[in-house]
């Protein structure tokens, strides 16, 4: 049996101009996440997996930096894009051009500050996206980010030995695909995973005699008391 941590990205920054690097928000949950793992000796890895991107890269710093505080050591990261996120923007643009005249969003996205109203426009585009409707305005379509993760995770278990433990640091849609995966649920349902991922959560997978599993689905232990559900966050 091989045992997979997945945690998606502490919170990027949304209101900003440049999104691929974390909030004050997310540095704060990457930090309080690193202090969890780092603290319970049941978290150790045999693996580091991590996307390559510049979140990702930032959330895996606070887990490493934490480590090295407990005295405890990590094993050499192993950079992989194929598990980074897909294009967001991308999508978004496409969502607009191919439906400009959505009796709700009329081509456009709702303003940042309208969190409810981004949730639905997101949810929207994503389901658009998922169900291929999209395929012929993108450079990578929901076909082609479902084969570029299924190959990840193929090589990820192919280089991976019985028994061991693995760390990756990802992000949602990525995430979700897991546990797709391991649910073989929809496409459909696969989105509203992805929407449902919160900012630095941990789930876990296990493969056993040849089949992904989920143990565990968008925890934030490292956030459970009340007084920091206020660092919680989706995006």
């Amino acid at each position: 049996m091989i045992t997979l941590l997945a945690i998606r990205h502490a919170q990027a920054s949304f209101d900003a101009d440049h999104y691929d690097v974390l909030s004050t928000r997310g540095e704060d949950q990457a930090k309080r996440l690193g202090h969890f793992l780092a603290s319970d000796p049941e978290f150790g890895f045999d693996r580091v997996l991590c996307g390559d991107m510049h979140r990702h890269r930032q959330t895996l710093a606070a887990i490493e930096l934490a480590f090295q505080g407990a005295e405890r050591s990590l094993p050499q990261t192993r950079f992989d894009a194929d598990f980074n996120e897909f294009d967001h923007g991308a999508v978004i643009e496409s969502y607009l051009a191919e439906f400009p005249d959505h009796p709700e969003f009329a081509g456009r996205m709702p303003a940042k500050s309208d969190r409810a109203g981004v949730s639905r426009f997101l949810a929207s585009a994503l389901q658009c996206w998922a169900a291929g409707d999209l395929e012929h305005r993108l450079a990578e379509g929901w076909k082609a980010f479902d084969a570029r993760v299924a190959r990840a995770r193929q090589r990820l278990l192919d280089e991976s030995q019985s028994g061991e433990r693995v760390l990756l640091v990802s992000s949602g849609g990525v995430i979700a695909k897991l546990a797709q995966a391991a649910l073989e649920v929809s496409d459909t349902r696969t989105i509203d995973f992805n929407l449902s991922l919160m900012n630095s959560a941990i789930s876990e997978f296990v493969w056993r005699e040849g089949h992904l599993r989920m143990r565990t689905w968008n925890t934030l232990p490292h956030l459970a008391q009340h007084a920091e559900r206020q660092l919680w966050s989706h995006f």
